[in-house]
């Protein structure tokens, strides 16, 4: 029994010091260990409430929103166009809730508060000092600690800083945090400022704009609770006047982002961009399928080689996220949700506590603010260990007004009479839900594993390893279009016809589970393209072939509706139809191509190919010049491999060609 009573901060200890160690928990292997964790502590809990008889669940004033949110979560993954990938968001969402009821059934005293609290303070300071190796002794531009982001470990830091901070402006006394017997005033002072140091210089150094601006509303948030607006506000105005006038890197970066990243600005366009979604999709779109929809909805970025060459898999806003891909009834409801969060806040502050016990829920009140604030300046929350510290802060919150609260009927008891019952019923959901966790997780290493062979060159292992994964997750559309990856490649290489129904098998199905990707559409094209096997001259085409190239057309069609800002499905239609000697179609989707993408030289070179079939030399010769004068103009950029397959043209057998007509003519 006294496992059980050590399993809950065990867990909570493991969630805090594992999320951020695997890039935050973005992993699939990290995302598994999470999972099983959580399910392992509801699994104890569950044993620990059969054995007393008696399930105890926390009467929340959130309860109806939080389960209004689970009910739209689970209708926008049964409704979603690709269901398995909304199943996965379904998971995680489920999990957090899940600990969020667990946190508040196990904190039934100040003291787990508190010892909560130190934990996440202790894993910050970790993470802090090794930015700051990272930053001085590795030299890394912008550290990132074990984060695979640095503007999420800023984030991160925010939430230690806002708890030490809280403890620095309530000051020594005794049974202050961090006060220990016979320790003197000036000792502990010079350690708590240089904790609090450690995590500002760690924030710094991330150059973290997003990251400040949460740094910035935590400070804000603790300093307004302690001595109210007025001395708040002076502070507030010596923290921005401190901020434009010290050099820092954050302040250097601030001022040349935009002419290095054009990109960087361009959250505004993303945010008007997902509105527009959200006013289309009222209801939404699918969870966790924004990246999908995204390349619809796309804008261009002027300044850049290719302007429509990223694709944003999130809008940079949580919020607005959550509004485009669950609907605006979701939108409504979690800020609704953050809404009694914040007022159950205020509640403990006005309630009679001990110096350290408001210490700490001013800290934990910062800390969550700001996590709130930087959500929508980033798609922050879909890095687990950000995600786990918010259910913490708003767990803890939850708790702390529990145990200052008057109300008898805080808990709802359900007696568990059939024992029997109870155990298998709970050992099956447990199990069920574990084997489902670890079903996906080990498709993924499998899928991932196989990857890798077939980037080697080991073919037949590669396959294999593909279709094991598929058997562990049929329902995953990337694991189809990696083993048709690795099939097309082969009937590339062999011309094997069975290697060619092997791939467009897995295309179709793959297509079939995700409908939104039109890269899987692109695929399926060039699958036909490679089928045709055409030569340069349309006129050699034989009836099979153009079968082939017909039938890639209608596909690129497709993904072309998918992605209507994509110059490359422009251009691979514009040469179909130059194939096809349809040369007035050809023309007019090259000009497309060339209107959206002005630097994909590709294009530009089949449009001077096809002014010089038609004699039109002029057009020809300028479009010749064109090719060489942007060839030119992005020689010593730095370039991305796409920047580079935009660029790359031998203009060397054009110019030939319009050399050879103008001595003929």
């Amino acid at each position: 029994m006294r496992f059980l009573s050590l399993m809950p901060p065990a867990v909570i200890s493991a969630l805090v010091i594992f999320s951020p160690l695997q890039e935050g928990g973005t992993t699939h292997p990290a995302q598994m260990i999470i999972r099983l964790l959580i399910l392992a502590w509801l699994g104890l809990a569950l044993m620990e409430a059969i054995r007393v008889g008696r399930l105890v669940v926390p009467r929340l004033v959130t309860r109806y929103v939080l389960l209004t949110f689970l009910g739209l979560t689970v209708a926008a993954t049964i409704f979603s166009p690709y269901v398995n990938q909304s199943r996965q968001w379904l998971f995680m969402i489920t999990g957090y809730a899940i600990l969020f009821y667990l946190l508040v059934s196990y904190v039934n005293r100040w003291e787990s508060v508190r010892t909560i609290a130190l934990i996440v303070v202790a894993m910050g300071l970790g993470e802090a000092a090794w930015a700051i190796v990272q930053g001085m002794g590795l030299n890394v531009a912008r550290p990132s600690g074990t984060f695979f982001n640095p503007n999420f470990l800023a984030g991160y830091l925010t939430v230690s800083w806002a708890i030490l901070l809280s403890i620095a402006v309530y000051g020594y006394r005794k049974h202050a945090l961090l006060f220990q017997s016979g320790q003197s005033a000036a000792f502990w002072w010079a350690g708590v400022m240089s904790l609090s140091g450690i995590l500002l210089v760690a924030i710094v150094f991330t150059q973290s704009r997003g990251g400040m601006v949460a740094w910035f509303a935590a400070t804000v948030c603790v300093l307004t609770a302690r001595y109210g607006w007025k001395v708040a506000g002076a502070g507030t105005a010596g923290l921005l006047l401190a901020g434009i006038l010290l050099p820092t890197p954050l302040k250097e970066r601030a001022l040349v982002e935009h002419e290095q990243n054009p990109v960087s600005y361009a959250r505004w366009q993303m945010w008007q961009g997902a509105v527009t979604q959200m006013a289309d999709h009222p209801f939404g779109i699918g969870l966790g399928l924004y990246q999908y929809t995204y390349p619809q909805y796309a804008f261009p970025v002027e300044g850049e080689i290719t302007r429509y060459g990223k694709v944003a898999h999130t809008p940079h806003n949580d919020y607005l996220q959550l509004g485009v891909e669950m609907g605006i009834v979701a939108l409504l409801a979690v800020l609704v949700g953050i809404g009694l969060v914040v007022r159950e806040c205020m509640q403990v502050l006005r309630a009679r506590l001990l110096r350290w016990q408001r210490s700490l829920m001013v800290g934990i009140g910062g800390g969550g603010t700001a996590l709130l604030v930087h959500a929508a300046l980033d798609s922050s929350l879909r890095e687990s260990a950000l995600a786990i510290l918010l259910v913490l802060c708003a767990g803890l919150v939850a708790s702390a007004a529990r145990l200052t609260g008057s109300n008898s009927d805080a808990v709802h008891v359900i007696p568990i009479r059939s024992r029997l019952l109870w155990g298998t019923s709970a050992a099956c959901l447990v199990l069920l839900l574990g084997a489902e966790v670890g079903r996906m997780g080990i498709a993924w290493m499998t899928f991932d594993t196989a990857s890798r062979r077939a980037t080697a060159g080991e073919t037949d292992a590669a396959i294999e390893g593909l279709k094991q994964a598929i058997a562990w997750d049929p329902g995953k559309s990337l694991y189809h279009h990696g083993l048709g990856s690795v099939y097309a490649r082969t009937f590339d290489a062999s011309r094997d016809k069975d290697m060619f129904r092997l791939a467009h098998a897995e295309f179709k199905e793959a297509i079939e589970l995700n409908p939104l990707d039109s890269r899987l559409l692109g695929l399926l094209a060039q699958l036909y393209v490679s089928a045709a096997k055409p030569t340069s001259m349309p006129v050699d085409l034989d009836d099979q072939q153009k079968f082939w190239l017909r039938a890639a057309l209608r596909v690129y069609e497709r993904a072309v509706r998918l992605a209507p800002f994509s110059a490359p499905y422009q251009y691979e239609q514009a040469r179909l139809h130059w194939l096809l000697g349809e040369r007035a179609a050809a023309e007019q989707r090259a000009k497309e191509a060339e209107r959206l993408e002005p630097n994909f030289l590709p294009a530009r070179a089949l449009l001077a190919q096809l002014w010089i079939d038609a004699n039109r030399l002029d057009d020809a010769k300028r479009e010749l010049h064109e090719i060489q004068s942007r060839q030119a103009r992005y020689e010593q950029w730095n370039k991305t491999s796409l920047d580079r397959a935009f660029l790359h043209i031998d203009v060397a057998p054009l110019r030939a060609a319009v050399e050879g007509k103008g001595i003929a003519g």
